[in-house]
């Protein structure tokens, strides 16, 4: 029994974390964040602690490699989340429901069951729906307005395709929808665009500029870089199991090479550095969908390299972000390396590794994905990605070279301890990946069967 529960131990301090905090936070709410960052901690340990373990079979939760490696992206994800989640929110309710997104995540990085993969989705969803109206203003109701009832219709499709996947194959197990047929195609087609809403993918896309802007940096931190991990694994299982070739591949290239268009267009005429942001991640959510739905061999290595590689630049930038004040402009970042050095020249290398330039990690990250469509041929998808490429690099470095110019009138930008820990460790990290990414590409290539 108890060595059952082993594998479970990174969801189980996630949880009973996040009911520590809720208990703590009325009466004692800086005990409540300690108890939060003591669960992120503990569930970070167990995950290394069985890092080489081999995998106990269940039909719910997948303890194997793919699991592991992205229960080692999501939950440093919600750590930071954490940090720079003071500011914006009452300490009371955020970091129970940091906890609890984490965990949504976390379950879609170990689903292999259908029941599962729903019981992920709702309570990433309902925590980030909470998370994005604590504030109460305006903009943050409008932004957990939107995600509630997409997240509402989402929910559905998802059901439905579950169901139709079930009369045709007889099992709720990811691994068992392999036939074929009208039914496993209806389903996969309902289970693609039920997945593609917590991936931001056109056209499901209408809630992430209102979501990073509107809502917390916290929550935007969560909902670009945990809950994606998590349908990203969930995806790279669907598409293990073989589903209806020409259904999945077709929609994944569609949606995908649709959001890095729109994601990056819209990206242009941005002047605000978070919804720039958000439109952006929709552009890099479409990276992801054409590199597997290609096909190519080299696809899921690739998607998990991009995502590794992609989230400690998002996570810098909404950091910077965060500190700057609400929906801060691209004005704002006038002189901002002189006024901030670690906060500007962080945020600098986070737009350098998002707009795909080398020695940063997202230039790797691109390459990849690039080859993966070379490999297969599709270069109509690659003509586009490298179109939305060169869209991106003008936009980025539109926020980019405004931090360099002199502004003596502007005051310095304070950091805590906490914030200033996270970006070095992120820019460190964006650096090193874009240096030396031969231990990243070693773990994402164990990951995978």
């Amino acid at each position: 029994m108890t060595q059952s529960l082993v594998p479970l131990g990174p969801l189980m301090a996630l949880g009973f974390g996040a009911v520590a905090a809720m208990l703590l936070a009325p009466r004692h709410p800086a005990l409540a964040r300690r108890a939060a960052f003591l669960a992120f901690a503990l569930a970070l340990t167990s995950v290394l602690s069985r890092w080489d373990a081999p995998a106990l079979p269940s039909a719910l939760l997948r303890d194997d490699a793919l699991a592991r490696f992205g229960l080692l992206l999501v939950i440093p994800s919600g750590l930071a989340a954490l940090t720079f989640l003071r500011p914006a929110l009452p300490a009371k309710e955020g970091p129970a429901l940091a906890l609890l997104a984490t965990l949504g995540a976390a379950v879609l990085c170990e689903a292999g069951h259908a029941a599962s993969v729903f019981l992920g989705m709702e309570l990433v969803t309902l925590s980030l729906v909470a998370l994005f109206v604590l504030p109460m203003d305006r903009p943050a109701l409008e932004a957990g307005y939107k995600f509630l009832i997409l997240g509402a219709a989402a929910a559905a499709m998802l059901l439905f395709g579950f169901a139709l996947a079930h009369a045709a194959t007889g099992s709720l197990e990811l691994s068992a929808w392999s036939a074929r047929g009208v039914l496993v195609s209806l389903g996969a087609a309902l289970l693609l665009a039920g997945l593609a809403f917590k991936f931001a993918l056109v056209p499901f896309h209408m809630w992430t500029p209102d979501a990073f802007s509107g809502a917390p940096a916290a929550a935007a931190a969560l909902a670009g870089v945990a809950s994606k991990i998590g349908v990203l694994l969930v995806l790279l299982r669907l598409d293990a199991a073989g589903p209806p070739e020409p259904v999945w591949s077709l929609g994944l290239m569609l949606t995908g090479a649709g959001s890095i268009l729109l994601g990056n267009l819209l990206s242009l005429r941005q002047e605000s550095l978070v919804r720039m942001l958000g439109y952006s991640s929709i552009a890099h959510s479409g990276y992801l969908a054409v590199a597997l739905g290609s096909g190519a061999a080299l696809a899921p290595e690739a998607a998990l390299f991009y995502l590794a590689a992609y989230a400690p630049a998002l996570l810098a930038a909404l950091c910077v972000a965060a500190r700057l004040g609400p929906d801060p402009q691209r004005d704002d970042l006038r002189g901002l390396v002189w006024r901030n050095p670690l906060a500007g020249l962080s945020l600098a290398l986070a737009l350098l590794s998002m707009a795909g330039l080398p020695l940063a990690a997202g230039f790797l990250g691109k390459f990849y994905v690039f080859s993966a469509l070379i490999a297969a041929g599709h270069w109509p998808a690659l003509a586009v990605a490298i179109a939305g490429s060169a869209l991106g690099l003008y936009y980025y470095l539109r926020f980019l070279t405004i931090s360099f110019r002199q502004a003596p009138e502007a005051e310095p930008l304070a950091l805590s301890p906490g914030d200033a820990l996270l970006l070095a460790l992120c820019a460190l990290l964006t650096a090193w990946i874009g240096v030396y990414p031969q231990p990243l590409v070693a773990l994402a290539r164990a990951a995978l069967p």
